[in-house]
């Protein structure tokens, strides 16, 4: 595009607090104990803490907000436990060995007691996702919602397989047979699926290509293998049955080392407790006009290893219900930029893309004349530009998605969008997530206008006067903000993140779970090009 230079990444990567590095703080390793009735959690040197007690826990899984639900062998129930560990029944009448949830909050479990999996609704309504099983054992969910499930088939030698069942309910044989006793499932960011062989004392790494799957012995003369949990940077947990109610919990890198991270514990299922927090998917509905007034959204990623994310650019969607936004983008186009300038991806039409069937179903545009990238990044600062074909204009939305959630030690710390503010419809939105788990994550949210206008910028018809609201995802408005330094002026300066100008605007907000929107718009009613920013705070 011959309207963007590389100048136009300063505003973008702005003044992070920190370094882009490895970061990647130890999340608790829980354990259900069993007949010992018992939660446990180990800190990061194996040190057991009791969480909580009266709960025959087999398998165990959290969900997003830090809640705990648990496989009540005895109770023959799935128990929700929240982070203060207050105990409710989420679900009665059933016998479940596996739990695990998928990428919209569903929660999905083995049931002994049927030979099926189980599929309950965040709001706990229950049906039969599949069946047909003959001894189902684990659950695991890949980040495109395939769900994989151990089954022992009557438990002789080699008669246990994997079964893959995709979102839509059709089962496949992912591993056909030659297992034995094959019990917890794990499913690493990378699609390489583990399992605990019990039977021959094993853990199986199993590496798709295609559609090839080639097994490797990844641990081995281990004793009574039977639940797996994997950490955010590639190390592997196995609790170890030992043939006794008392086991152990061994750790392996992720190259294959081995060590010793607990011992002398009743082992049921293990789960790592989620990161404390981070930001996820982020979105801006802008004008989309030519030249200058294209919308830039900007991401910073942060991490030592690559991240999977799918950017979009819609259009056609919004003007149709429930949305109805008058004057959308016909026809959307993307690219793609590094933090040098250069272009890495583009689209038109998101089905036009070589890996467009790579893309999951529910992150497909709706309208094929709107874009998508599916791409991996590493640790740096990226832009995506969304204009119209042939310089068409209207009110367009860009989005940029994580698939890899609590998977690995990287997260999206910094997202910004730079457009034309318009006024009503066309103000510009800048949407994202908070993952916070259990706690709240700070952030800056900042709107500029004149800083645009000075070198190296040099943007031409800059708002002058910016102003925020932060609403939540009911619409609720939770703060405003017109010149920064009217109201919390310590606090931003103390985070380093104090705009240049005073016209300019900025919010600081500690965020529990959930989607938040920074409205960008011009005081009284006044437009230009504007820059709407949402920084993780980093201490």
């Amino acid at each position: 595009m011959k309207y963007f230079s590389a100048k136009v990444f300063s505003a973008f990567s702005a003044l992070v607090a920190s370094s882009l590095s490895a970061h990647a703080a130890f999340n608790q390793v829980y354990d259900g104990g069993l007949s010992d009735r018992n939660i446990y959690r180990f800190s990061a040197t194996g040190v057991r803490s009791l969480f909580v007690s009266g709960i025959f826990a087999d398998s165990i899984v959290f969900d997003t907000k830090g809640n705990l639900f648990v496989a009540d062998k005895e109770a023959n129930t799935i128990a929700k436990v929240t982070p203060a560990g207050a105990i409710t029944t989420f679900a009665t009448g059933v016998s479940i060995n596996g739990l695990a949830f998928d990428s919209f909050g569903n929660l999905f479990a083995t049931d002994n007691t049927t030979n099926s999996i189980l599929k309950y609704t965040p709001q706990g309504v229950r049906t039969t996702f599949a069946a047909g099983f003959n001894g189902p054992i684990g659950v695991a969910i890949d980040r495109n919602n395939n769900v994989y499930v151990t089954v022992t088939n009557g438990g002789t030698a080699g008669s246990g397989s994997i079964i893959k069942v995709t979102p839509a309910g059709a089962q496949t044989a992912f591993v056909a047979s030659g297992l034995y006793l094959p019990q917890g499932i794990a499913v690493d960011n990378a699609g390489n699926v583990y399992e605990a062989d019990s039977g021959t004392g094993r853990v199986l790494k199993f590496t798709v290509s295609g559609n090839t799957v080639t097994q490797s012995p990844f641990a081995s003369s281990l004793d009574g293998p039977r639940s797996l949990a994997l950490d955010r940077v590639g190390n592997v947990y196995v609790g170890e049955f030992a043939g006794t109610p008392v086991g152990r919990i061994t750790k392996f890198t992720s190259a294959g080392v081995k060590s010793t991270f607990a011992s002398g514990v009743t082992v049921g299922g293990l789960v790592l407790e989620p990161p404390t927090s981070e930001l996820g998917n982020i979105s801006t509905r802008a004008s989309v006009q030519t030249g200058d007034r294209v919308a830039i959204a900007g991401f910073i990623i942060r991490g030592a290893q690559a991240k999977h994310v799918i950017v979009r650019g819609l259009g056609p969607t919004l003007g149709r219900p429930p949305f109805k936004v008058p004057g959308a983008l016909q026809d959307p186009t993307l690219e793609l930029h590094n933090g040098t300038g250069a272009v890495i991806a583009s689209n038109d039409d998101w089905a036009s893309a070589a890996n467009a069937s790579q893309i999951p179903t529910n992150y497909r545009p709706p309208d094929s004349r709107e874009s998508a990238i599916l791409t991996t990044l590493g640790s740096s600062n990226y832009s995506a530009i969304l204009a119209g074909k042939n310089s068409t204009t209207g009110i367009g939305l860009a989005e940029v998605y994580d698939l890899d959630a609590y998977s690995i030690p990287v997260e999206l710390i910094n997202v910004s969008t730079r457009a034309f503010v318009g006024t009503n419809d066309a103000v510009t939105i800048g949407g994202f997530i908070s993952r916070s788990g259990n706690n709240v994550v700070e952030v800056v949210i900042r709107g500029l206008g004149p800083t645009l206008a000075q070198p190296p910028f040099n943007v031409p018809g800059v708002l002058a006067d910016p102003r925020l609201t932060l609403a939540d995802a009911n619409g609720n408005t939770i703060a405003t903000n017109d010149n920064w330094k009217d109201t919390q002026e310590s606090l931003i300066q103390i985070a380093g993140y104090a705009p240049n100008f005073d016209a300019e605007s900025a919010i600081v907000a500690f965020l529990p779970a959930n989607n938040y929107s920074a409205i960008l718009s011009g005081n009284g009613g006044t437009t230009g090009i504007g820059l709407v920013e949402v920084y993780k705070v980093l201490r």
